[in-house]
């Protein structure tokens, strides 16, 4: 009676063991069949019982099984698993843990490595249309999954990369945008806002030579960029490299001498770092390229206004016994604000809703006393919306 029972039981367990085996089988061949349903029940029942859970196989199927899951058209298997995808990708490298040498065997479908790849293309996929929906915490994890994918398979990702660091520095996420621009660096990759942006990133955080190097990387690559060779005269410009600013400033405008907005950008930071004349000029060539450029015209008005202000203000600190220097100073300063008054109205006939451009005209009118001008601004300030 006691071997009998023995017997019974390793046959009871037997039977057991060739049920969920047959678990296996039967999702393979529903998903064969084009039944995801069945194939889906199948598997994760298979997954879950103690016979079949450690068998790579079993882990390999349902990898296959839920990437069907994700590709599918069909409304009525589509809805099975919302995270399908993921599911397929965990299970792949379940599959791979199990067994390393399953990527290496004959298997119908292709080995997980395949489905890996596959895996990683619809998750940069995934990326692009959240990024391009500005979902930019939740597009970084699926281009980070890619770049996962890509880095088991020993390639260097670039594309996904970059559009993490992007998604990274939309989220504030400073610290993983720069290791990940760092990484790009690296490879030479050749897009600007990688060195531009890491610049930038050195400069919050105080280390000049760094920002300054990485340009320098940047502009080696890619010497014709006008973007990183505005970065790099900004750099000369911070250090009080005046002369080299300038040589590159005309290398800018060599590269592309019609270019308004290249003139308006030089403008505006020769205007940032003192230098008025320069920055006059270049405004000045903005506008003759483009007559119509409203923020040439208010950039060259501010331009006026803040130099008339400064020079006020020097004046203004002078000894009461300097008057010869005084009424010079203050005949500069009067100058500029006459220049400024016609280069505004301009800009406001360009944009009439621009707020700013009508506060400052209302501004320059008290000064010259035009109380009808005052009125007609103050109508304008008022109607806006």
């Amino acid at each position: 009676m006691k071997k009998l029972t023995v017997s019974l039981v390793a046959i009871l367990i037997s039977a057991m063991a060739f049920s969920q085996t047959t678990k296996v089988v039967s999702a393979f061949n529903y998903l064969r069949n084009g039944q995801l349903e069945k194939a889906k029940l199948n598997i994760d029942e298979a997954c879950l019982n103690d016979q079949t859970k450690g068998q790579a196989k079993t882990w390999f199927y349902r990898g296959n099984i839920y990437l069907s899951l994700f590709l599918t058209k069909e409304p009525k298997y589509k809805n099975l698993d919302t995270n399908a995808l993921q599911a397929s990708y965990d299970a792949y490298q379940k599959a791979i843990a199990i067994d390393p040498q399953i990527s290496n065997e004959n298997l119908v479908p292709p080995s997980p490595m395949v489905g890996l790849y596959y895996i990683g293309e619809q998750f940069y996929n995934q990326g692009a249309d959240l990024y391009n929906n500005k979902n930019y915490p939740t597009a970084l994890t699926k281009f980070e999954m890619t770049k996962k994918i890509n880095d088991i398979f020993g390639a260097k990702d670039s594309i996904a990369t970059f559009y993490a660091a992007q998604c990274a520095m939309q989220t504030k996420d400073t610290k993983k945008a720069k290791s990940y621009f760092e990484y790009l660096q690296k490879m030479n990759y050749k897009q600007a806002q990688v060195y531009s942006q890491l610049s930038n990133i050195y400069k919050a955080e105080g280390d000049t030579t760094k920002a300054a190097i990485t340009i320098g990387k940047g502009r080696k690559l890619m010497p014709s960029d006008l973007n990183l060779i505005i970065s790099e005269i900004n750099i000369y410009l911070a250090k009080g490299k005046m002369k080299e600013a300038q040589d590159l400033l005309d290398l800018a405008v060599a590269k592309d001498p019609n270019n308004a907005t290249l003139h308006l950008v030089i403008g505006a930071n020769m205007d940032e770092f003192g230098n008025f004349e320069q920055a006059e000029k270049s405004y000045k060539r903005a506008i003759e390229l483009k007559p119509d450029y409203f923020d040439a015209f208010y950039n060259l008005g501010a331009l006026y206004i803040n130099t008339s202000l400064s020079i006020k203000k020097q004046a203004d600190k002078l000894p009461i016994t300097e008057t010869q220097k005084y009424d010079e100073l203050k005949a500069r300063a009067d100058k500029l604000l006459d220049s400024a008054l016609p280069i505004l109205e301009n800009a406001e006939k360009l944009n009439p809703k621009d707020k700013n451009t009508l506060i400052t005209l209302k501004q320059l009118y008290a000064i010259k006393n035009n109380v009808e001008k005052i009125k007609e601004i103050e109508e304008k300030l008022k109607n806006l919306k």
